[in-house]
Formats: C-alpha cells, structure tokens, sequence
C-alpha cells in the first residue's frame, strides 16, 4: 500500500466554563464573532491548499471539537470544505494542562489530534497540522519526503533565550526539562514552532507513549504551581529533544511572518517559502482574501505562480510596503478609539 500525506489545520471552539484568551484578536473567545475570523483562516488554509498541491496520495484533515460547522459572511463551511475534499474529525479536548493559565488554553489540542493521529496513520505516511492562519502557496512534497527522512520536520521561533513565549521563556524552560526527566540541557534549548508541525507516522508512535508519561509529570508541576510546559510547542519541543531531534530542519519551509506597522520580519526569501504563517494578518488581509474569494472575484483564479504573487502583495509578504503599514496602522487606530 502507497504511504498517505495528510495535510490538515485545527479550530476548537471554547465553552463559556473554559473561557480562554486569545491576545491576538481580542475580543470575548466564546462569541461567534471572534471565532469566525478563525473560521475564515480556514476556509483560506484549505483553499489555498487546493490551489497549490498535488491530489495525489494527499488527505485534508480538518480536526475540531463540533459536529456542525457554523455559516460565516453566508458560506456554509461544511459544504463549502466538503468540495475542497477536507474530511472533519471531531475530536474531544482531553489534553488541557493542569494549570490556570487562560492565553491560548486551546494550544494542547495539538495533543488530541496526534493521538488520534497515532492510530490512523501508518508508519510511511506522514502528517503536517498547521495553524489556520497559514497560506500554503507552494509544494509540499519536499516537506514530506524530510519528514519521513528525519521522523519530523521543525521550525524554530525567533525568541531570545530569556523572552516570554507563552508564559516560558527558553531558559526557563531549562529547569523545566530537568523536573520533566532526563538530563538538564547544557543552553536553552530550541523553541520549535506551534504553528508547523510534520510527523511521520513512525514517528508519531515514538512521540505518543512519551508524551503521555510526561504529561503527568507537567500536570504534576502545574499542580503544584511551579514552571511547566505552559504552551503544546514547548511540550513538543521538550519530546522531540527526548528523541533526539535538537535542531530546525525545515526553516526553509515555513516561518512565522510579521507584517504590522510595529513589527515586520518580512523578507524576499519568505516568497520561496511553500508555507507563510500570517499572524498578524487574521483580521485585515485573511478577512479580505475570505470576503473576495465568497464574492468569486476571478482575481485569485488562474496560474498558481500569479496567484501567489498577488497573496505575496495582498499579505505584504516578501517586502514592507507602506501600503500595509498604513493599512494595519489604521486598524489598530481604529481599535484604540473603540476602547
């Protein structure tokens, strides 16, 4: 049997009892306004995963914890990924750390969805889960002939060795790894990227029965009110050091790109990158790309080449453009004079 790639991204809807945060967007995470800007990257993630892969010996795996996904700007989601050929798995959240913190109390969700994974895929095939607020603009087979290679393909964040990354910073994180088992590293460890994991499934049974033995012993820390794993990419990144994966391989791949009038990484390699994370972007350009494409506007249609090249300038990848700048200047404006 041929081995499968499976291409997939995540939405969980929180309860009004659970209440998170999601810094980012503001705005109360229960409502169905903040969630539809999360709706709306995916619509976005697996139409441009459509537009640039290959169909052959590739799945599209939506996971989230509904049943029924919602109607957003009048496009019924369901139907609307069904003809993308993305098939829903509805999965419970049972990886929720022990701990009280509220940003981001979705991110071990992750965790859930490589369980699940775990028993569906075999040891040939391989899975990359993305967040929502990704463009898949190139091909990925690359990515996944490296992540059968290496067992996973990483990236890594660009945070400094004593900056908070969702409420641990790398160097913290040091002792952190000590209390969790195995030796204390020598420097702060890399932080690979929650927003971009690839696995293969041989892999994924190395990974699992680790992870579960570490948990307890983050909940025990988390318990007792001491440092522990706060978010799933220092959880992962903690697993795959175990494993002895101590180093980014897919930098080339995918990166988290910044393109607000703040903060702007951006830069001309980025364009040859199959795999753009926008974060800064859920609410200006991926709300725009979402209303165009339910509008049918035959802009982003045609030659893959011309479509990135137009996402490229939609999302302000690949250059500054003052364009952008005012743009998100004017956002943020707006926001502060609603406060």
């Amino acid at each position: 049997m041929s081995a499968t790639n499976y291409v997939s991204t995540w939405m969980y809807v929180e309860s009004v009892q659970e209440g998170g945060l999601y810094p980012q967007v503001g705005g109360l995470t229960t409502s169905q306004a903040t969630q539809n800007i999360y709706w709306r990257c995916v619509y976005t993630f697996f139409w441009s995963a459509n537009v640039f892969l290959k169909k052959d010996g590739l799945k599209f795996l939506l996971f989230t914890n509904v049943a029924r996904l919602p109607v957003v700007d009048g496009i019924d989601l369901n139907s609307a990924l069904a003809e993308f050929g993305v098939e829903l798995v509805t999965l419970r959240y049972t990886w929720a750390p022990a701990g009280t913190r509220r940003p981001w109390f979705n991110q071990y969700f992750l965790f859930d969805i490589l369980d699940y994974a775990a028993g569906r895929l075999g040891d040939d095939d391989a899975l990359f889960v993305m967040d929502n607020d990704c463009l898949i603009v190139g091909d990925l087979a690359p990515a996944f002939a490296l992540a059968r290679r290496d067992g996973a393909a990483l990236i890594t964040v660009d945070v400094s060795e004593d900056e908070d990354a969702n409420g641990l910073s790398r160097r913290q994180a040091m002792d952190v790894y000590a209390e969790a088992g195995g030796e204390r590293p020598a420097s702060p460890p890399d932080y690979f990227g929650g927003e971009f994991y690839g696995v293969s499934g041989a892999m994924l049974k190395r990974l699992l029965p680790l992870a579960k033995e570490v948990r307890v012993k983050n909940d025990a820390l988390a318990a007792a009110g001491k440092a522990y794993f706060s978010d799933e990419a220092h959880f992962f990144s903690y697993l795959v050091w175990r494993l002895g994966l101590k180093a980014p391989n897919a930098n080339h791949i995918a990166r988290r790109i910044w393109t607000t009038w703040k903060l702007n990484n951006t830069q001309t390699a980025d364009l040859d990158r199959p795999v753009w994370h926008l974060p800064s972007e859920k609410t200006y350009s991926f709300a725009d790309l979402f209303a165009r494409l339910a509008a049918g506007d035959n802009i982003f249609s045609g030659d893959p080449a011309r479509i990135r090249t137009r996402l490229a300038s939609l999302m302000g990848v690949g250059r500054k453009s003052a364009r952008k700048f005012l743009g998100h200047f004017v956002r943020a404006a707006r926001r502060r004079l609603r406060r």
